[in-house]
């Protein structure tokens, strides 16, 4: 059976990219599936499916493609079609043009099923959809969410289809009681949850994990305000928030005025999500409407327990309560109730990792065969009529090949058995140990075992390096092969800086870009691999580079100064931290800030080191006010000791590679007669603590 999935941009990031991706690649194991991006934004997709899942493009809008449909008059033409749907009003809004080949291809194409993704294209293959095929939308959000005038338009449209797909039985039962006459299939398969390409979660970081988009409905701010309760009791814990959205400027400023910076981190989009659910002891969403339930799911299949909000049907319907998480009430004092459930796990160890064992059996009811299963089970139980309508299905149909610059199959075959040519890019995954060293490894059989080295090679902007290579040898028998190597932090000592990731044969003649995979970083933040050594901070962090490949970045310091806490109060900065390395402890230091640019240290400040090495620093405003050149000064932040190493402030251990739009601090005021001054502590590229002061 050939079955079609339709969706708005497959090249995005979103819950439904992700569930789609998810269930056609279930569905390929047993039938011949196609993507159909009604438009393209990116050369690859970010969520990409199975290979052996097609993709097509309906419109492209990369500008650099000789394919590139943005500049013509169809396109700059508004749709028509469900204009109360909010993508109209997005970014990619439907097109004449996108319309026009939508419908040419609905006429055109010998799928045997066809699936529509949201709302806008559920009316639009109810409109162009043929009879000798299955017509099946489905709902990522839910009846209740969408404006009237868009539930208008569903109804007509649900009511032409074979099958309307809730991913929650109380969705199903909303659509039921509204087109209790309708002749449609109303039913519901929840999304699906494949098994995650990392570790699971070991629970012994002090981290709170959640993700979604920065919006309104995902309730975030209350989090924040939940999260100073928790902080007030357990001061060492943090709360990581994952995604983008038009909320990110709201939430940081209310991070900012809870002076909860040191505990709150908006770390932006990750993909896959899978390494960061890894590094979470609890996982929270504090949603006041979660229709899906992606993220719980990726979460608990990670061995996360979630504390959620009871709000309508996903999460009442995955978690009960008290085994493999936590409910809390979606209404009335939400921010305590929040803090005392986070507040009941942290300090339960016992119950936490009991949560996290029954929520990883749970996620396994979601694993994708078992949803691809119930899709089949719908398929068959519809067939009947579709034969009656003159279709009746077909055996499983010759591929065609992709249509606007795309992997055709042959091609994708090829990159699966590891012959798709010289020079073509090698996948790539690692995983930091206990230690701090790094395994990296390669799925078999992408390369021919025992012939290739992974070479780590400084880049030009950073300290000179000698390339390390690795030989990659083969680990494991079966569907557990792989191609693997170690970087020993007891046998390899780096320079300081980015190293980019490649593979080479050992002949040295031939060499393969990277591209990374699931990068897991987890061990960085166990609480043992964060202590102060004797040896200092050695500091490695794997990471994905920028264009896509695989990076480290590393941090060489015998004697550094590890910053733990940056407060800004009215009149003075107070950072606090430890030493690390003996070199470092053997000193008497005093606090010194110098004018970027200059030898001369400008001014000091107040500095207390007690006999374990932890620090605490002083820096009134009023002395920085003194030595304010005018206009914008930038300064350095030092440890200074007669006779001893200078240490630069700064935030080198963990897990983050860059932290600057991460790790982000208050801006103090301080007021003059004719002027008014601005502080604002702040990380430079290498992770060091520095201080600007504006005349404003």
């Amino acid at each position: 059976m050939k079955i079609t999935f339709l969706l708005h941009n497959a090249y995005g990031i979103s819950g439904t990219v992700r569930a789609t991706a998810n269930l056609a690649g279930a569905l390929a194991d047993h039938h011949d599936v196609e993507i159909v991006s009604y438009y393209r934004t990116a050369d690859q997709p970010r969520l990409a499916a199975a290979p052996q899942v097609r993709m097509r493009t309906l419109v492209d809008l990369r500008p650099t493609s000789r394919h590139y449909a943005g500049n013509t008059a169809e396109q700059r033409r508004s749709g028509t079609v469900c204009p109360h749907d909010t993508v109209h009003h997005g970014p990619t809004p439907p097109s004449g043009l996108g319309e026009a080949r939508l419908a040419q291809y609905l006429k055109d194409t010998d799928a045997d099923v066809v699936i529509a993704t949201r709302p806008y294209l559920t009316c639009f293959l109810a409109e162009h959809g043929r009879p000798d095929q299955l017509r099946i939308g489905q709902e990522y959000a839910t009846r209740a969410l969408h404006p009237e005038a868009l539930r208008d338009d569903l109804d007509v449209a649900v009511s032409l289809l074979d099958a309307y797909v809730s991913v929650s039985a109380a969705d199903t039962r909303a659509y039921r009681r509204a087109l209790h006459s309708a002749p449609t299939r109303l039913t519901s398969i929840p999304v699906c949850a494949p098994a995650p390409c990392v570790q699971p979660s070991t629970g012994n970081s002090r981290t709170v994990v959640t993700a979604g988009r920065l919006t309104a409905a995902k309730r975030y701010d209350r989090l924040v305000d939940a999260f100073a309760k928790v902080v007030a009791v357990h001061p060492d814990w943090t709360l990581r928030i994952y995604g983008r959205g038009h909320e990110r400027s709201s939430l940081r400023r209310r991070v900012d005025d809870l002076g909860l910076h040191d505990n709150v981190q908006l770390m932006g989009v990750r993909t896959p999500l899978d390494p960061e659910w890894a590094k979470g002891a609890i996982a929270v969403l504090p949603s006041s409407a979660e229709p899906s339930g992606t993220t719980l799911l990726e979460a608990m299949s990670c061995g996360v327990p979630v504390v959620s909000t009871d709000c309508d049907h996903a999460p009442r319907e995955i978690i009960t309560h008290g085994e493999d998480g936590l409910l809390v009430p979606a209404h009335g004092a939400v921010e305590d109730t929040l803090a005392d459930a986070l507040c009941r796990l942290i300090e339960n160890d016992a119950e936490r990792r009991r949560m996290a064992a029954a929520a990883h059996l749970t996620s396994l009811r979601f694993r994708p065969r078992h949803i691809a299963a119930q899709y089949d089970a719908l398929f068959a139980d519809l067939k009947p009529q579709l034969a009656g309508r003159g279709g009746g299905g077909t055996a499983l149909r010759a591929a065609r090949p992709d249509t606007d610059g795309g992997f055709p199959l042959w091609r994708r075959a090829l990159e699966l058995i590891g012959l798709a040519g010289l020079g073509a890019p090698v996948r790539v995954g690692c995983r930091v140990l206990p230690d701090g060293s790094v395994t990296f490894h390669v799925p078999s059989p992408a390369l021919t075992p025992d012939a290739w080295n992974l070479v780590l090679r400084p880049r030009e902007t950073t300290a000179a390096g000698d390339p390390v290579r690795l030989r990659l040898e083969q680990r494991g028998t079966g569907a557990g092969r792989s191609l693997q190597a170690t970087l020993d932090k007891a046998s390899y000592s780096l320079a300081e800086g980015h190293w980019d990731a490649f593979v080479q044969h050992v002949s040295g003649n031939t060499s393969r870009p990277v591209l990374a995979g699931p990068v897991e970083t987890a061990r960085l933040l166990d609480p043992a691999a964060r202590r102060p050594s004797d040896a200092g901070c050695t500091a490695w962090i794997p990471c994905p580079a920028p264009d896509g490949g695989l990076a480290l970045r590393t941090w060489h310091r015998p004697a550094h100064a590890e910053v733990s806490t940056v407060t800004v109060g009215d009149s003075a900065i107070r950072i606090t931290g430890s030493l690390h390395g003996s070199a470092a402890r053997s000193h008497h230091y005093r606090f010194r800030a110098r004018l970027q640019g200059h030898r001369d240290p400008s001014f000091d400040g107040h500095c207390y080191i007690d006999a374990y090495g932890d620090f605490d620093i002083g820096i009134p405003l009023a002395t920085a006010a003194e030595h304010h050149p005018g206009a914008d000064a930038h300064w350095d932040l030092r440890l200074s000791a007669y006779g001893g190493p200078e240490l630069r402030l700064g935030m080198l251990t963990g897990d983050i590679a860059d932290r600057r739009d991460i790790t982000t601090f208050p801006t103090a005021h301080l007021s003059r007669p004719r002027s008014r001054l601005t502080f604002q502590p702040y990380l430079t590229p290498d992770h060091d603590l520095a201080l600007r002061t504006t005349d404003a």
